[in-house]
């Protein structure tokens, strides 16, 4: 049984990776000083493994809203198996709240394919604004 069915090919014309971009998987309790220092540290991207269909602690929502003014792309997928991050939930923390903020939801990826994904992405420099439905296939 295969969770998701191949449907489509992706090709990216890249001639050298130059931005950073960090992974980082969400946990209960989590505090916001590993997300601030993504902003101290001149990274292009975070792709944060949220909980369940990717919600975030609370405590971690001003470090988020930081990065995204400071035009740092922060993608978020779940960190279960077989996981889809989608806007559900409405809470502080909770994905339909991040969507509103400007978090790109990876529907379907783990967090290494998201991570590779921008770093291709974010490498084009004619893309950049089509960055956000880029994640809305996969």
């Amino acid at each position: 049984h295969f969770h998701h069915s191949p449907i489509q090919h992706e090709t990216f014309q890249v001639q050298q990776i130059t931005k950073k971009v960090a992974m980082l998987k969400v946990y209960a309790g989590m505090d916001a000083d590993l997300i601030t220092s993504i902003g101290e540290n001149n990274y292009d991207g975070l792709i944060l493994e949220g909980l369940g269909q990717g919600n975030v602690p609370p405590a971690i929502v001003p470090a988020i809203r930081q990065l995204l003014s400071q035009n740092i792309y922060v993608v978020i997928v779940s960190r279960c198996y077989n996981g889809i991050s989608q806007p559900v939930y409405g809470y502080e923390g909770g994905g339909k709240m991040l969507e509103e903020m400007g978090v790109i939801f990876a529907h379907g990826l783990n967090g290494q394919k998201a991570r590779i994904k921008l770093l291709l992405t974010l490498s084009q420099s004619k893309i950049s604004s089509d960055i956000p439905s880029l994640f809305l296939t996969y």
